[in-house]
């Protein structure tokens, strides 16, 4: 009996590890991890990866019951580890803030917003975090009030319809904001270096499957490299990600390159502005040791290990 060459090679391929990945709604904070995907280098590895869209509030009881094995939405899982939950946030994606203050055409300068109405996506939540930020660091008065409109779409449509008169809003909508004639007054990762996605798994996780561990940060960490180092292509997995013109993609690239990490660490400083932002938002300990909801260690190994092999 004869049998094709390539039904004799698949046969004996080891197995794939199935690796199922929490994420929230298309977000350019986890690009890079999206890259990884999309250009194989989980693959390579062995795993295969299944992306599951979820609600942020229920990554962490999905993880804890091993529905998924890692969640780019750190903050879940961050707050949970913080009140005694066996996980821990393991790499950062993205380390400064993606996010655009825009406002109507009127608003001149960020001073210019004393007294009115900036949106948000609630209260207690990182945006309102964001604009107190801002009305704290710029002197803007207790007259200058936080409105919720949850959606990004719909703090667009506010400001339009003068209901707001500047928002958060997330990257690559803040180029639709632009195109209605919406001014940029601030990209907030340059004054607030807070880690937005990443990766976070259970402590059983890293106590058992190191090795997978260890690839599947690997395959991360290449995930990063290949995002700034292929702007082009990057730019294309935008564009079709997010339903974007090759145009606005290359522009969404620019506006987010900039704050994603190298090689998945974030700084002593990104790491306490987290927790600072945990602080204020989740009502965990302002003087929470990082050890208790990060380890960076394994992500450390995996940089080590590709950085050795170059």
């Amino acid at each position: 009996m004869f049998f094709c060459r390539s039904v004799i090679d698949a046969a004996d391929a080891p197995a794939k590890t199935k690796i199922r990945i929490g994420t929230a709604s298309p977000s350019l904070s986890y690009l890079p991890i999206y890259t990884a995907v999309k250009k194989g280098f989980f693959a390579k590895r062995g795993l295969d990866v299944e992306m599951i869209q979820m609600s942020a509030s229920l990554t962490a009881p999905a993880l804890l019951n091993r529905s998924i094995d890692y969640t780019t939405i750190p903050s879940t899982i961050a707050t949970a580890t913080a009140r005694g939950a066996p996980a821990k946030v393991i790499m950062f994606a993205s380390v400064k803030l993606q996010h655009m203050l825009l406002a109507r055409p009127d608003i001149a300068t960020v001073n210019d917003l004393a007294g009115k109405r900036i949106a948000a996506s609630g209260f207690g939540n990182l945006t309102s975090y964001e604009i107190q930020f801002v009305i704290d660091r710029y002197k803007l008065g207790p007259k200058t009030t936080i409105v919720s409109v949850i959606s990004s779409t719909d703090r667009l449509l506010a400001l339009h319809k003068g209901i707001a008169d500047a928002a958060i809003i997330s990257a690559p909508l803040d180029l639709k904001g632009e195109e209605m004639g919406l001014k940029r007054l601030i990209h907030m990762g340059t004054i607030l270096q807070i880690p937005q996605a990443g990766l976070a798994t259970t402590d059983e996780k890293l106590k058992t499957k190191r090795s997978e561990v260890i690839e599947v940060l690997k395959a991360s960490i290449e995930g990063l490299e290949y995002t700034l180092a292929e702007p082009e292509d990057g730019s294309a997995i935008i564009s079709k990600w997010m339903g974007l013109t090759a145009v606005q993609g290359v522009k969404a690239y620019d506006s987010v390159k900039d704050t994603f990490s190298r090689n998945g660490v974030p700084t002593d400083e990104q790491s306490k502005a987290y927790i600072a932002m945990l602080a204020a938002t989740a009502g965990v300990s302002a003087d929470l040791s990082p050890a208790t909801i990060f380890d960076f260690s394994f992500a450390a190994a995996a940089a080590k290990e590709l950085a050795g092999r170059k």
